[in-house]
């Protein structure tokens, strides 16, 4: 019997990647270089492989760059971007129907609490949430399933009675290898990636109701 629910945040709740590899693109661009869209899908949702992008940007060019300028150009369009990021469709009602169903609700994400837990409480989701597991609070990010465990734990629920919600290839290995149902929700980011282990694939959550999602699946609730 399924008892909880738990969103990735980045791509799931607010598509925070698009704004961010645009952003990042626009300064490559700048300076007459071009970032990689494989590439940059590679660390959405965690990794494997540390990337920084200014590193990155910096061997491209071939020469020498001033970390602060570059961050601070980045920083500017990228934060006006994600003010002008709405909440991402259906996102709302399935924190609805989890309530309705009495699930606990979680969120499990490779970013930052303080990047989460803000953006949550600037759009008056984080009281809906038992927990918010960050890369804070682990060892290891996605795609190793520690989020996911740590998260289920807190919530006093177990993985074969969890629901995972994802975007990115490496939000699905971790739930997965953590023992989950995953619904995968691309955004365009995502939209080419392989999700052969997702148990659903959605364009977006609001085309179907998690209740009937559940049932789609086998899973009794």
């Amino acid at each position: 019997m399924i008892d909880s629910v738990v969103f990735d945040f980045d791509g799931v709740i607010i598509d925070t990647e698009t704004p961010q590899f645009k952003t990042w693109s626009e300064v490559f661009h700048e300076h007459g270089v071009k970032l990689d869209r494989r590439l940059w899908q590679k660390i959405i949702g965690g990794g494997t492989v540390r990337f920084d992008a200014f590193e990155h940007l910096q061997n491209l060019a071939g020469r020498d760059l001033n970390r602060d300028i570059v961050f601070e150009s980045k920083s500017e369009r990228y934060a006006k971007r994600i003010r002008e990021s709405p909440t991402l469709p259906g996102v709302e009602r399935y924190i609805e129907d989890a309530r309705k169903l009495g699930f606990k609700i979680g969120v499990a994400s490779s970013s930052s609490k303080e990047w989460v837990e803000g953006l949550l409480e600037s759009r008056g989701l984080l009281r809906y949430f038992d927990c918010v597991v960050c890369r804070d609070h682990v060892e290891n990010v996605k795609p190793n399933p520690e989020l996911y465990l740590k998260a289920i734990s807190l919530l006093g629920s177990s993985p074969e009675r969890a629901v995972a919600i994802e975007d990115s290839y490496n939000g699905l290995t971790s739930a997965k290898n953590a023992g989950m149902y995953c619904i995968v929700v691309t955004n365009p980011m995502t939209k080419d990636m392989i999700f052969d282990r997702a148990d659903f694939k959605l364009d977006a959550l609001s085309e179907i109701s998690l209740e009937d999602l559940v049932g789609m699946m086998g899973v009794e609730d």
